[in-house]
């Protein structure tokens, strides 16, 4: 879809451009206008769940820009022509020690107890969650995901893995996909012995006494991990299609600037008025207290744009992708974003 260009009467033109992309804190801003892509009018579409937006980038190209996980934007720079650029905004990201369920009767009780175990893991062996979970477990308690089996498929309703992307199975590794039945429903019965999910099961959301979280106080450890690390988990990255980029060569730096504007928003309501109307502004209780403590551990900058202050997060994310077979070879960071960014 090219960008389209409208003027009337013989006013000034503008230039239209779409961005897709799901309705977080730090892209709010951006769906209720009170950011824009410097230079261009902005049409914002979103999906009902994440998986519906990548597909619609991935397959159709429907997006000018567009939210795009590291993992599915990894996966087009094997291809000759790459169709997309990414900017170091990463509007999605989550500490993943919280991701891992498991079938309260298999004698799971640390994550070397993994080891030969049956492991569902939702759409992809290689989602990004996924990948920080496995290389996190890895650095930290010896885990191999070679020794393991793994299952692919739906979380709460049967699916069949994303087919928009090439399904990566690293030599060594049996990956099995399971169309027929739910992650979650198999997880609760003991077909499968553990579950890595980004989101939450619905097994766990309705209290089922057989699943539970291999590290039940997950805040605790990821605190602990990012006070020995420093590193704050990526997800998902935003690019810019390659043909539009060519026609339009300072859209790689708007399109940085308007997302970096729009989480700047949500960090400032949080450090201002979230902080002075202590609790007023949220249904929440002690979420005010939350904010504080995330300061003393993270600083006022606790969700950094741009390379200096993802740089070593950036590595991490494509070290556990080649250790884990999925990248053919070790990128680097300059591997994987726009040139005229590498300075941020």
């Amino acid at each position: 879809m090219d960008l389209s260009v409208s003027g009337a009467d013989g006013g000034a033109m503008t230039t239209t451009l779409t961005v897709g992309a799901m309705r977080y804190d730090t892209t709010a801003a951006l769906f209720d206008g009170a950011v824009t892509v410097p230079g261009y009018d902005v049409e914002m579409r979103t999906g009902p769940v994440v998986p519906d937006l990548f597909a619609r980038m991935m397959r159709d190209r429907e997006f000018d820009v567009s939210e795009l996980g590291m993992g599915f934007y990894l996966r087009t720079l094997d291809e000759p022509d790459p169709p997309f650029v990414a900017v170091p905004a990463f509007p999605n990201r989550v500490f993943r020690h919280s991701c891992v369920y498991v079938n309260a009767h298999s004698g799971i009780e640390t994550p070397g107890d993994l080891h030969g175990r049956t492991i569902g893991e939702f759409g992809m062996y290689s989602q990004d969650s996924g990948v920080w979970a496995k290389g996190i477990l890895s650095d930290e308690f010896g885990f191999r995901p070679e020794r393991c089996r793994w299952v692919i498929g739906g979380l709460d309703a049967p699916m069949a893995p994303f087919d928009f992307v090439p399904q990566r199975r690293p030599p060594g590794v049996e990956v099995t996909p399971e169309p027929q039945h739910a992650l979650s429903d198999m997880l609760e019965r003991g077909e499968i012995d553990a579950l890595f999910s980004a989101n939450v099961p619905r097994c766990v959301q309705e209290g089922s006494p057989h699943v539970r979280r291999l590290f039940p106080d997950h805040a605790a450890v990821e605190r602990d991990w990012y006070r020995r690390t420093g590193l704050f988990p990526m997800m998902h990255t935003v690019v810019v299609r390659a043909e539009v980029l060519a026609e339009h060569p300072d859209l790689a730096k708007a399109a940085y600037q308007g997302f970096l504007d729009a989480k700047d928003v949500a960090r400032d309501h949080y450090l201002g008025m979230g902080r002075r109307l202590y609790q007023v502004h949220t249904m929440m209780p002690w979420m005010s207290a939350l904010v504080e403590d995330d300061l003393a551990l993270m600083g006022e900058d606790w969700w950094p744009y741009g390379i200096e202050g993802n740089r070593a997060a950036v590595e991490t994310f494509l070290r556990y992708q080649h250790e884990q077979g999925i990248s053919s070879r070790r990128l680097a960071v300059e591997d994987v974003f726009v040139q005229e960014l590498l300075d941020t």
